[in-house]
């Protein structure tokens, strides 16, 4: 069963092969989740530190580290109080038959600083060095995310990667998919429909038109049929996924592939490394960039990375947007089909070529898309606690996310992306960036409201 990215195959037969690379992208992935950890906690402790030392200039600290912790002790009491109350009025409510009652949600846990933290703020007066540099990763937002990118695309430009864990390397990069599934844990169907409605609009709007915009384009500067279709294919809707897709319609050659290929992984790349500071600059929310990117962004893994790195609830909406998207793809190549085969034949004469269309879909359909609608519907149904979406969303996607992260990273290799060149490159990268700059203003005209899950 092929699936493993270009040129590898899933399959006992080839497990040896993947098996070295696929242990170092755990290996590697795990790593990067324990340097999210820590820099995640040493943020928080931070912001805490802050306020202690905020108290200690206002002459309002706790005397001592005893004091400190009797105080937090307190106000988590007082907390639990209110929130018993609170949970006991809410079932009353609901016994009572009252269907607008809002659960109240359980505290959360306070942030406590370790002693040795504690006694350099109160004495002092600073906030301890790690705790500042715990801040400032994550203010540049190096997460997990960032790091497997960044620092895998280093070794690969630079130390490289032994021939022997290539393979592995390149396997682990569709299990990103596996983690698209779990997230619709966090979905019921009334934010995939409403998101997706959203989401619909902007892929006919943005991911249609660019297709097209590219095949008449393409057409015009008579650039090869075989690299104009996948070429559009790929700028339009989901990249190398497409791309894969349309290329045997379009008769396109190796080259034509890895030049298509090089410029929307040029793009995305680019893309990966500047849309979440560009989102940041224009003040977009977490929804509203996460509909940005998961119409602009051109491949999968690139979406996901850019989204995950800008939050969570980003990522939900991206992922939204995403699936609706990559649900184009049996449209891209019956449009591919009429445009590259049947049209020419009909214009010289010939009659077209019949299309069965159930076999498009069938062959061509995302397989990951219908687990990720068995989540949502399982978690619409109550299957799934909030522990059980902790555990999902805070554990095992975040392992699967690491691992293809990983893999995404140790496979960006600058002599790929140099391969993108010529007029399709032009082409291809003036209509990535159009759609870009338009799904921009029309994401934030929308307004965060309408792409906002709320699970």
């Amino acid at each position: 069963m092929s699936g493993g990215g270009i040129g590898v195959e899933y399959s006992l037969k080839n497990l040896p092969k993947m098996l070295p690379g696929l242990i170092l992208c755990a290996v590697f992935g795990w790593a990067a989740l324990q340097w999210d950890s820590t820099m995640s906690k040493w943020n928080n402790h931070f912001k805490e530190a802050e306020k202690v030392l905020k108290a200690v200039n206002e002459g309002k600290a706790p005397a001592d580290y005893a004091a400190y912790k009797q105080k937090i002790a307190d106000g988590v009491a007082k907390k639990n109080e209110e929130f018993k109350a609170a949970e006991a009025k809410y079932k009353e409510a609901v016994a009572a038959g009252d269907k607008s009652a809002k659960e109240p949600k359980k505290p959360s846990r306070p942030i406590t600083l370790a002693e040795g933290d504690f006694n350099s703020v109160a004495q002092a007066k600073a906030i301890p060095g790690k705790l500042t540099f715990g801040n400032l990763m994550i203010s540049f937002q190096l997460t997990y995310v960032a790091v497997l990118l960044l620092v895998g695309m280093l070794i690969r430009n630079t130390v490289g990667i032994p021939e022997f864990l290539k393979a592995g390397t390149i396997a682990a990069r569709p299990l990103i998919k596996p983690g698209i599934i779990i997230l619709g844990a966090y979905y019921m169907w009334s934010d995939v429909l409403k998101v997706g409605l959203f989401g619909l609009v902007l892929v006919v709007a943005f991911v249609m038109g660019t297709q097209i915009l590219i095949s008449l384009w393409g057409k015009r500067a008579k650039v090869d049929t075989g690299l104009a279709g996948v070429m559009g294919a790929g700028v339009g809707v989901c990249g190398v996924s497409a791309a894969v897709a349309v290329a045997p319609v379009v008769n396109a050659k190796p080259r034509d592939f890895f030049y298509a290929i090089g410029t929307i992984l040029l793009f995305g790349t680019v893309g990966l490394f500047t849309f979440p500071y560009i989102g940041q600059a224009l003040g977009m929310s977490q929804p509203v960039f996460g509909a940005w990117v998961g119409t602009a962004i051109l491949n999968t893994a690139q979406l996901v990375a850019a989204a995950s790195w800008y939050g969570h609830e980003s990522l939900l909406t991206a992922n939204v947007i995403n699936i609706v998207r990559v649900g184009f793809i049996p449209l891209i190549v019956l449009w591919a089909i009429y445009f590259y085969v049947v049209k020419p034949a009909v214009d010289a004469g010939h009659e077209g070529q019949k299309i069965n269309v159930w076999e498009v879909v069938r062959t061509k359909f995302p397989i990951f898309v219908f687990g990720f609608f068995i989540m949502v519907t399982m978690n619409e149904m109550g299957f799934f606690v909030e522990e059980q979406r902790r555990i999902l969303a805070g554990d095992l996607l975040k392992l699967f996310f690491a691992i293809g992260f990983a893999g995404v990273g140790l496979n960006i290799a600058f002599d790929d992306l140099k391969k993108a060149g010529g007029s399709a490159f032009v082409i291809g990268v003036v209509s990535a960036t159009l759609k870009a700059v338009l799904a921009a203003i029309a994401v934030m005209a929308i307004g965060g409201d309408a792409f906002k899950i709320k699970g």
